[in-house]
């Protein structure tokens, strides 16, 4: 069964926390620093907490894998797409994210570490799984983890590339500018971290379900951080006027606010219900008998 716990309450709630706060201003501002820069100290937060809650859970070692296979299957993908297309799509990286590795930045390449762990996460309780070994659900947790994290992207990916040109589309596409191939570039990339963590997980972790995991303030917070960017882009969408239009590099224009509008309701009915169904499944006695 939960149980409720205070001993790491400080810490990372209070980035929890910092995390909502950055995403409602960042939802809120038309200009100035939060605009421009929320989403990056967004994703920083993310970053630090999914570090504190990965150690908690996996060790040092653990995490830090973790961090290292989100990194170089992120830059491979990435670099292979910018320079053939596949498996993503035709796009380049302005220069809006910072310094690059080839032709990704750096700061994508972590990022893909905080959201891949949210979702690792997230995805344990959906399939009633909570070890640290992953013998039994060695493709069925990156599988699901995988559809979680794309969830995600389906929410950001618009406003990131279409209207903030962090990354920027050569070809279009009909989401609002991006591909179809991008989501599916996606799944492969996220599962192939995911599968290659999960072998880890196997081979290389106890077989034991950690302590962290049975605190209440550990599933609330990982629903929480994945929340955030949904709270976001539906700010963005009360505050931003439809008159608003943008166009990308193959000549579609777009009204902004149906960008964050769309990204806002595609969050509140796909992201909200998983962050839902995971907090009843913990929450609820008959599920953890194993705890």
């Amino acid at each position: 069964m939960i149980q409720s716990s205070h001993r790491y309450l400080p810490i990372t709630w209070l980035l929890v926390i910092f995390i909502l706060i950055s995403a409602i201003i960042t939802g809120i501002s038309t200009k100035g620093i939060m605009a421009s820069s929320g989403a990056a100290l967004l994703t920083l937060l993310s970053v630090v907490f999914a570090l504190l809650q990965g150690t908690r859970r996996y060790g040092w070692r653990g995490i830090l894998i973790f961090l290292v296979v989100a990194f170089v299957f992120g830059n491979f993908y990435e670099n292979l797409s910018i320079a053939t297309g596949f498996p993503f799509g035709n796009y380049y990286y302005t220069s809006a994210l910072g310094p690059k590795l080839i032709y990704t930045p750096l700061f994508i390449n972590i990022a893909y570490f905080q959201m891949a762990f949210i979702a690792w996460n997230l995805s344990g309780p959906l399939i009633e799984h909570y070890s640290n070994n992953n013998n039994r659900m060695l493709f069925i947790q990156p599988l699901v983890a995988s559809f979680i994290m794309v969830m995600w992207d389906v929410v950001i990916d618009p406003w990131s590339s279409t209207v903030s040109h962090a990354w920027r589309w050569k070809d279009g596409g009909a989401y609002f500018g991006v591909p179809f191939s991008n989501y599916l570039g996606w799944f492969l990339c996220v599962f192939s971290i995911l599968f290659t963590f999960s072998v880890y997980t196997k081979y290389f972790q106890k077989d034991i379900i950690p302590k962290i995991i049975k605190k209440s303030n550990y599933w609330v917070q990982m629903v929480l951080v994945y929340y955030s960017w949904v709270i976001l882009l539906l700010l963005k969408a009360l505050n931003t006027p439809f008159h608003q239009r943008i166009t990308d590099l193959a000549g579609q224009s777009w009204h902004v606010q149906q960008i964050y509008q769309v990204g806002g309701l595609v969050g509140l009915y796909s992201v909200v219900p998983i962050g839902l169904l995971v907090l009843i499944k913990v929450f609820n006695p008959h599920s953890l008998k194993q705890f």
